[in-house]
């Protein structure tokens, strides 16, 4: 792993300034793990947004409650984040499914953990791609930048 090292000459008055700059790595990665952890609030608010969102463009179906009362549902088309159907039938698996990991200052881990999250992300033979995961990540990027720019500068 690569070192930082930081050299200056301050009079005795500046003392604390030193102490801080030999702490810079360890500021630093604590600083990069709380913006990762920041950016994975941000993902998972985004993608709480966009599948619960009603500006789907998929088609209209009419389904049943489970008191037997029909609902409109409208899906989501290839390319949006897949649509959250309504708990009052069978919905919702997906979006609170959704979690994130930070392991270290290296690496935000996120994923979602319902039976079928894997088939709207990737796609399957009948149905194209509705990417929910990566439309979140896409949409927060600049949110990811922006806590990683603030964390290291806090930190440091």
């Amino acid at each position: 792993m690569p070192s930082i090292e930081l050299s200056v000459t301050l009079s005795k008055d500046e003392a604390e300034f030193i102490k801080s700059s030999e702490n810079i790595g360890i500021n630093t990665r604590f600083g990069i793990e709380k913006a990762l952890w920041r950016s994975g609030k941000d993902i998972h608010a985004e993608f709480k947004r966009q599948t619960i969102a009603k500006t789907k463009t998929g088609r209209l179906y009419i389904l049943r409650t489970d008191s037997g009362t029909r609902r409109k549902h409208r899906a989501s088309a290839p390319g949006e984040t897949p649509a959250s159907r309504p708990p009052s039938v069978g919905g919702g698996e997906y979006r609170k499914g959704f979690g994130f990991n930070v392991r270290g200052q290296h690496e935000l881990v996120i994923g979602d953990t319902a039976a079928h999250a894997l088939w709207p992300e990737a796609g399957t033979s009948r149905m194209r791609k509705r990417p929910g995961l990566a439309n979140s990540v896409g949409a927060s990027e600049r949110d990811i930048i922006r806590n990683l720019s603030v964390g290291i500068e806090e930190a440091i």
